[in-house]
């Protein structure tokens, strides 16, 4: 969650107001809460989400995001995992949000020539893993979800919007969103996946190398 008041998402982008953003209001708190309670997690995604700003105040970025969310949620809310905006601000934000007392944090492309977004990223057997630069790839209209099942990796889905042209950068429409969802289900009900949290997969990435 991009942790700021305004009701537009980057409206210096020209976007509109139909470009919905949480502005934290007491209805977009109760629903937070309320996924939360069902067992979601609730992550950072900077407090501007400004491509100019962010690279001047790393550190606000990072710790403020993490105390008006914890604060605005609260119920001992504890937030533990960042997103870098765009991806790839982690070169220059990692530091800031490793600072900021996060336990892991995602992006895409590996500094220093940001490469390719990963789909996967594997459990190492040295116990290495990167938890502060972990890949991930946004996921497109027509998926294979049975092309993300592969054994010993992890798949970090990234739903950048979902529903209309208003709802986010690239969104899927919510029909779409369903299917997958009920794809996913139905192979995790038949024990070939485990769906989890992304704080919980990278905690248990770390402390079970393999998988």
């Amino acid at each position: 969650m991009i942790a700021n008041r305004d009701a537009t998402h980057e409206h210096w982008q020209g976007h509109t107001n139909d470009w919905f953003k949480i502005d934290w209001r007491e209805a977009d708190i109760a629903m937070l809460t309320q996924l939360r309670e069902h067992g979601h997690e609730i992550g950072s995604y900077s407090v501007t989400h400004d491509q100019t700003k962010m690279p001047m105040q790393r550190d606000i970025e990072a710790r403020e995001s993490k105390r008006l969310i914890e604060g605005w949620l609260g119920g001992g809310t504890k937030v533990s995992s960042f997103c870098y905006p765009y991806y790839r601000s982690h070169a220059y934000l990692a530091e800031a949000v490793k600072k900021a007392g996060y336990a892991q944090a995602r992006g895409g492309g590996i500094p220093p020539n940001y490469g390719p977004l990963a789909s996967y990223y594997t459990v190492p057997h040295d116990g290495t893993l990167d938890r502060f630069n972990v890949d991930c790839r946004q996921i497109s209209t027509n998926e294979n979800v049975g092309g993300w099942i592969q054994p010993g990796r992890w798949h970090v889905l990234t739903f950048h919007g979902i529903g209309g042209e208003g709802d986010g950068w690239e969104p899927i429409r919510v029909d779409q969103f369903a299917k997958q969802m009920a794809e996913l289900a139905w192979y995790r009900e038949s024990n070939a996946v485990e769906v989890v949290t992304f704080k919980d997969g990278a905690e248990r990435a770390s402390l079970q190398p393999s998988r």
